[in-house]
């Protein structure tokens, strides 16, 4: 992708304000495709990466590539005050575990890390 730095930052920023919080980016070798929390993305060292193309999810966006990655049971919970994730599994016990976090792109990024193992996606 032939996009420099200022003009990458104007795009992030500007889907920052649409209320975009993920960014989604693959390298030129199409052999993976990862995904990071923008901020998060911006502070890496090597920001902005070496990378074919990108795009910018919301949240709701990434909770539908979180839902087709989790092995386990997930429930977006809304509620009068704050919507909630359930997200139930088998832990390293055997036994079922149940989670309950802010629906939010913190959460959402946390447990998507936690099911790929910190791994890119092909």
């Amino acid at each position: 992708m032939n996009m420099g730095e200022s003009d990458f930052l104007k795009v992030i920023e500007q889907g920052k304000k649409e209320g975009k919080e993920f960014i989604k980016w693959w390298r030129k070798e199409s052999d993976f495709v990862d995904y990071e929390l923008i901020d998060r993305y911006l502070q890496a060292e090597e920001a902005p990466h070496d990378f074919e193309n990108f795009d910018l999810l919301d949240k709701d966006e990434m909770w539908e590539v979180l839902q087709e990655q989790v092995t386990g049971e997930l429930y977006h919970r809304s509620a009068t005050k704050s919507d909630t994730i359930e997200w139930q599994r088998i832990g390293e016990d055997g036994e079922k575990h149940t989670y309950v976090c802010p629906y939010n792109a913190h959460s959402i990024m946390s447990i998507f890390d936690s099911e790929t193992k910190g791994e890119t996606l092909l």
